[in-house]
């Protein structure tokens, strides 16, 4: 393998790969080598033929990559003609050549099985045809044919991918967990002292001097109570240490806190924004039992997440700061690929262009008679506006690229019980007095006290409309490029304030659940970290907290990435412009050594 990654780095194509090159396998050949795979060799030729019927073909250019290094291609591909070169991305700026690819080679079947990024990326050296079978259709066959997930065959590599594949409940598609860690036992232990307690004093009920005064009815019932607030205990703590876990993914630290039906918190921040990790030992007892407290530090804010009681830490911090390598060589290794395209086109190297995929048929134009909608259509349109406006949603895509948040229903119920109860209690004494008390509904309806009465019920009716439209007026939206907390006062009387911040200054998104019963409706806080002097936003009382938190760092990593794009584009432009000023010179004077 060294060897030949090293002729391929020399440009030269090893003796062997020349000849698989030029023997072109028939399409019976590799619909046998597939066949004879690991994945595939136990299914049955019925189950086989099926998945056959997902296969497509697809022609790519010379000099075109198939599948960048860290993309979210997962299709598995299969070589028919041609001949392509796979790149591993390396420390040090590097991203060799390890092998070239025969015909008849099955590609991409790790990123296939399991839904996780490519590690390598693969080009074309000559125009290829491949055949592929789409991983989307793939697993709705496996949905479908529940007994061919059952036959499939993985490696041992990729058993390991698929058990880590989905370890807690806001796992992302293709997110692989590196590791996965609860609190020390230790935790555990020490929180049990009140079980411990509970279980001494039930011991203590059997020595020879108290025996006999719990002995009798009253003893029984005393030491089943005294076992049963030990059970309570015990699964209590047990439970409460359970529920908070560690995580770090190859895109994600994640800290999780959860009290049972009381607290729920999610801190997370992108494996990309870590910029330093610190490990403490602040006792004795974490040296022993070698444990400590990680600090993750990101985009310049000081421990933005915490690792409490963590095993091994110091082994968990080399994991973040390694997978951030990682993650970094990845970047690098795109923007490599990225210059060989264009320096490719600048010499017209594989410019001739793909065949292009049929348009869109255009969509039928209406017809003289469906220019407007109908009654009914336009009613119920009107009736879901009215809706809307009265009683917004409380998650709402304005445009595609633009998500309003409200308050839950819960915070609007909670600002109007008061005035409502209010209007509710002068209703029924109007009822009362104007129905069974005659001589008061003269004094109150026949007289200039009417006025005051009148003004009364206009005060709680106003009071109970401010409350709403002060709830109703109160948005939070996400755009792809900035936060944006806008609140109004009710009927802009008072005035209207928005703050925004950039999502270029967005350090770390948090999500918190407080109360038994904002945990019942799945209604939190979402904290949103920035670095400016105000330098938090926040989402209060929004439905669905993690989801929120989920959106939010999308948009972030999305940001992100087409800034990083963005500047990676000028500076390429830029090297392709002294590339093609120093090929002038060289023509105009002769080359000449640089420097």
């Amino acid at each position: 393998m060294a060897q030949e990654a090293g002729s391929a780095t020399n440009g030269q194509v090893p003796e062997s790969d020349s000849k698989a090159i030029q023997a072109t396998p028939t399409p019976d050949d590799i619909v046998r080598q597939l066949r004879a795979s690991t994945l595939f060799s136990r299914l049955t030729d019925a189950e086989f033929k099926a998945v056959l019927g997902l296969m497509r073909t697809r022609m790519v250019n010379e000099g075109q990559i198939l599948i960048l290094a860290g993309s979210g291609d997962t299709h598995l591909y299969i070589l028919r003609r041609g001949k392509m070169l796979i790149r591993a991305p390396e420390k040090g700026g590097r991203d060799p050549v390890i092998r070239f690819v025969k015909p008849g080679e099955i590609l991409n079947e790790l990123p296939f099985v399991t839904g996780h990024p490519s590690e390598v990326t693969i080009e074309t050296v000559t125009p290829v045809q491949l055949w592929y079978i789409p991983r989307g259709e793939f697993q709705q066959l496996l949905e479908r044919e529940g007994y061919i997930r059952e036959h499939l065959t993985y490696t041992p590599e990729e058993e390991k991918y698929i058990k880590q594949r989905r370890r807690f409940d806001t796992q992302r598609t293709g997110e692989l967990v590196l590791w996965f860690g609860r609190k020390h036992w230790w935790v555990l232990l020490r929180s049990q002292w009140f079980t411990i307690l509970m279980l001494v004093l039930i011991g203590a009920t059997f020595l020879p001097p108290v025996r006999p005064i719990f002995s009798g009815p009253f003893g029984i019932a005393f030491t089943g109570a005294l076992l049963f607030v030990a059970l309570v205990s015990f699964l209590w703590f047990l439970i409460d240490w359970w529920n908070d876990y560690y995580v770090v993914t190859d895109q994600r630290v994640i800290h999780r806190e959860r009290i049972l039906i009381i607290y729920d918190s999610q801190d997370e921040a992108p494996i990309s924004s870590v910029q330093n990790v610190t490990v403490n030992r602040p006792s004795f007892i974490d040296t022993v039992l070698d444990t400590g407290t990680i600090l993750i530090e990101t985009l310049g804010a000081q421990a933005n997440i915490r690792f409490e009681w963590v095993g091994e830490p110091t082994k968990v911090s080399k994991l973040i700061l390694d997978q951030q390598a990682r993650a970094r060589v990845e970047v690098a290794a795109t923007e490599r690929s990225k210059v060989r395209s264009e320096l490719r086109r600048e010499m017209e190297v594989g410019t001739k262009p793909l065949p292009a995929s049929a348009p869109p048929a255009p969509a039928p134009k209406a017809g003289k008679g469906e220019k407007s909608p109908p009654f009914l259509r336009r009613l119920g349109m009107g009736l879901a506006d009215l809706r809307n406006e009265l009683l917004p949603r409380m998650r709402l895509v304005r445009a595609p690229d633009v998500i309003v948040y409200r308050k839950h229903w819960l915070a609007l119920i909670g600002a109007t019980i008061a005035p409502f109860l209010f209007l509710l209690l002068y209703l029924a004494a109007m009822v009362f007095v104007w129905f069974g008390a005659p001589s008061l509904r003269r004094l109150l309806f026949e007289t200039p006290a009417v006025v005051v009465v009148a003004l009364l019920g206009f005060i709680l009716l106003f009071w109970l409309v401010w409350q709403y439209e002060d709830w109703r007026n109160d948005l939070y939206m996400l755009t792809t490029e900035r936060l944006i907390e806008y609140k109004r006062t009710p009927f802009g009387l008072l005035g209207t304030s928005q703050r925004t911040a950039s999502l270029a200054n967005v350090q770390n998104v948090t999500a918190a659940t407080k109360g038994f019963v904002d945990n019942l409706f799945n209604v939190g806080d979402v904290a949103i970290r920035t670095g400016g002097m105000d330098n938090e936003l926040n989402f209060a009382r929004v439905w669905n907290p993690r989801g929120v938190q989920r959106e939010v760092v999308m948009r972030l990593e999305a940001y992100r990435a087409a800034q990083r794009e963005k500047e990676a584009a000028r500076r390429r432009r830029e090297f392709i412009e002294w590339i093609g000023i120093y090929d002038e010179l060289t023509r105009i004077h002769g080359e000449r050594p640089l420097g």
